[in-house]
């Protein structure tokens, strides 16, 4: 019990201990950076558009005098911020001893630009440096996180510093991108009732100092609390151990390590060496709470500065942008503008000068002739002394600006120009110039400012370095992870995987890589170029460069379908299925193409002699196959001949005996016919005298009885 209280008691201490540390640094940061900042702040205000002072302004006021604002120095401004986005600089790694190897070097530079991409980290470059340009110094931080919310995969993240003034630098720090910093701090506003149920039981009081720019609330705010994160740098002396494989260790991590274990490992101890261990420490904090903490990967605080120019005067470094020297020109340029306006403004209108008695009974019209458009206007016609008729009513012409005004306005234009360094290249030079020679003078006024660009380049640089140094840490386990090449293309593969023999394939933490920055137009521009440059070395018809490299001319090309041809290309081509990210070299992997291809092709040779020898010997076959078919044929067909007279022979013979025997039968039934036909007749002969016998008993019989009928009868009485 009594240990746990002890251990709770230190652990306060400890909290404590930071908490007053964090406090003197911000206190020490701001008092050495109160000038920058207080700079900085008027320089943001002016390039907004805040150029006139207010006892100016106030003045002008009561007096009901204008004051203008011609924001010329915002052009300026927007001029040098769109040509860094034009060409932003991009990371490349490149090995460091013999265990870094080329395809590492591209596989880690594919990571570099997954984390750009996934982080947006072109928009924390054009913040940066957007304030760098307008007030000196931006910043970029960059952080750890989850890649999902349910995912155990952790990746790095290219943050955004949107409010400078919160992050307090280390006021001992000279280097152009902030790599020689041990101490920073970045504070927050967060309510007071998210920070409750963020960090429950948690000291709710604030800090209690203020700086110049840090005003996104005041900080006894009873609504909101600040919070900061600190970041520190522990160095303590320990001695480093060289192993036999060219690694390096600290005495402390190969305390338990025996020379027993190295032994079985191959490896002994070369040599040592007293040297300091850097330990990066994150703390979030309040006024008197540690509230988190955790170390951080590297040797570098992972925030970085971005500055457009920094100059050491009187023991303090001072930093500024294209905006401080152009407060001048700029406010003299607006005063002359205002003046002008001002001149032309309350110079009285012109005025018409007629004779007396020329506008008589039209009064009306010439009075409002200055303020409306009349289509025309009459004047009466009158005498002068002499009797001549007076000329027409004359317009007296118009009063023009002081010329002294505007020589003055366009010295002070001028001025903003050389202060700048950026001229017009249309304007520096008389009669009409070629768009090369204006191009030309174009890339010599960028060149004014170049330092700030350069100065993003160095910092970015950094940022990779860090990156470097947290790969490891970030990519230890095996992982299936998305590169993104130059071209903008993603592709995926697989870190830290164990191939059959117990390799580990893409191990980042194995070599070592630095950071070498590239510089100038994009790939898109570079693509565009690419194209016009190698278009007259493939016209021509039956252009052998087409077969060697058709597929990358096609390539470079973004019109519809130009990705189609270029993979039927380098279907075609060996030369085009290169492997880059191969361990072996491209010239070895050509070579081997090329064999492979002579290999192919003898192989295909043999093959079709083999396929000759067999079609002739097939050949030789089919044809004694063929005449043993047709001797075969013969033979059959010689059989079913004699089959066929021997058939017909005994079909003539059968034919004539069963024609003879259906003769001799159709004789018999004839004759029966005949004799049957004859008996009929006889019958029907008989048949017919019986019928006519009858007939003519009828008809007799029948002339009885009609003599009988008519026969007269005897008188009734006549027999009495």
């Amino acid at each position: 019990m009594a240990g746990n209280e002890a251990r709770t008691d230190e652990q306060s201490v400890g909290q404590a201990d930071i908490c007053h540390e964090a406090v003197r640094f911000l206190r020490k940061s701001a008092d050495m950076e109160s000038q920058n900042r207080q700079n900085g702040m008027d320089d943001l205000r002016f390039s907004y558009g805040e150029q006139w002072s207010s006892q100016m302004q106030n003045t002008r006021h009561l007096e009901a005098r204008p004051w203008f604002t011609i924001n010329v120095t915002e052009a300026f401004v927007r001029q040098v911020c769109n040509q860094q986005r034009q060409q932003r600089p991009r990371m490349k790694a490149h090995g460091m001893n013999t265990a870094a190897t080329a395809k590492m070097a591209e596989i880690v530079t594919g990571l570099c630009r997954h984390i750009e991409e996934q982080s947006d980290a072109a928009n924390a470059y054009d913040v940066a440096f957007e304030f760098a340009c307008r007030m000196g110094w931006g910043y970029i931080r960059l952080d750890g996180d989850y890649v999902a919310d349910n995912s155990f995969d952790q990746d790095i993240y290219i943050r955004t510093v949107q409010n400078p003034f919160s992050v307090y630098g280390d006021p001992n720090s000279h280097a152009l991108d902030g790599s020689d910093a041990t101490r920073t701090l970045i504070t927050d506003l967060v309510e007071r009732e998210e920070f409750a149920r963020e960090y429950p039981g948690a000291d709710l009081s604030p800090f209690s100092l203020k700086a110049v720019g840090d005003s996104l609330g005041e900080w006894n705010d009873k609504d909101h609390i600040r919070i900061a994160e600190y970041y520190r740098i522990d160095k303590k002396r320990s001695e480093l151990i060289l192993l036999s494989d060219g690694s390096t260790r600290w005495a402390d991590e190969m305390k338990d390590v025996t020379e027993e274990m190295l032994r079985a490992h191959q490896l002994h101890v070369k040599g040592t060496r007293e040297s300091w261990k850097k330990q990066v420490m994150w703390h979030k904090i309040t006024a008197l709470q540690e509230l988190e903490k955790r170390e951080i990967p590297g040797c570098y605080i992972p925030v970085v500065p971005v500055y457009f120019a920094n100059l050491f005067i009187d023991g303090r470094t001072r930093r500024f942008g294209i905006v401080r020297n152009a407060k001048d020109p700029q406010r003299m340029l607006n005063y002359w503008d205002t003046a002008i306006a001002e001149l032309v403004a309350l110079a009285p209108k012109a005025k018409w000068l007629v004779a007396e008695g020329q506008v008589q009974g039209h009064e009306r019209e010439w009075e409002r002739a200055n303020q409306v458009s009349y289509p025309y206007l009459t004047y009466v016609p009158v005498l002068g002394p002499d009797g001549q008729p007076v000329p027409p009513p004359e317009k007296l012409p118009i009063e023009q600006p002081p010329e002294g005004a505007m020589a003055a306005a366009q010295n002070a234009h001028d001025n903003l120009q050389r202060v700048l360094g950026m001229f017009d290249p249309s304007m520096t030079r008389p009669g009409q110039a070629s768009g090369k020679a204006l191009n030309a003078e174009q890339q010599q006024n960028d060149m004014s400012n170049y330092h700030g660009y350069d100065n993003l380049t160095k910092s970015i640089r950094h940022i990779g370095r860090i990156i470097m140094q947290w790969l490891p840490s970030y990519y230890s386990e095996k992982r299936v992870q998305r590169i993104i090449g130059v071209d903008g293309k993603p592709d995926i593969i697989t870190l830290n995987e164990k191939s059959a023999t117990g390799q580990v394939l893409n191990n980042i933490s194995v070599g070592r890589y630095d950071i070498t920055m590239e510089t100038g137009p994009g790939y898109n521009s570079k693509r565009q170029e690419a194209v016009e440059a190698m278009t007259p070395l493939f016209e021509g018809p039956g252009n052998e460069l087409m077969k060697v490299a058709g597929d990358i001319y096609f390539r470079y090309m973004d019109f519809p379908g130009a990705d189609v041809i270029a993979d039927r290309l380098a279907a075609a081509n060996p030369l085009a299925q290169i492997d880059e990210m191969s361990d072996v070299p491209p010239a070895i992997q050509m070579q081997i193409k090329q064999l492979t291809q002579q290999v192919q092709q003898v192989t295909q040779e043999l093959q079709a002699a083999h396929l000759m020898l067999k079609n002739r010997a097939d050949i030789e076959g089919m044809k004694e196959a063929a005449a043993s078919h047709r001797e075969t044929i013969k033979q059959d067909n010689e059989t079913k001949r004699r089959v066929m007279e021997n058939d017909a022979w005994i079909h003539e013979i059968s034919t004539k005996a069963q024609t003879a025997q259906n003769v001799e039968e159709l004789k018999g039934v004839v004759a029966l016919l005949v004799k049957g036909i004859d008996t009929k007749h006889l019958h029907i002969q008989a048949a017919l005298d019986d019928a006519r016998a009858e007939n003519d008993a009828d008809r007799e019989q029948k002339r009885i009885e009609a003599e009988a009928a008519a026969a007269p009868k005897p008188a009734a009485g006549g027999g009495q």
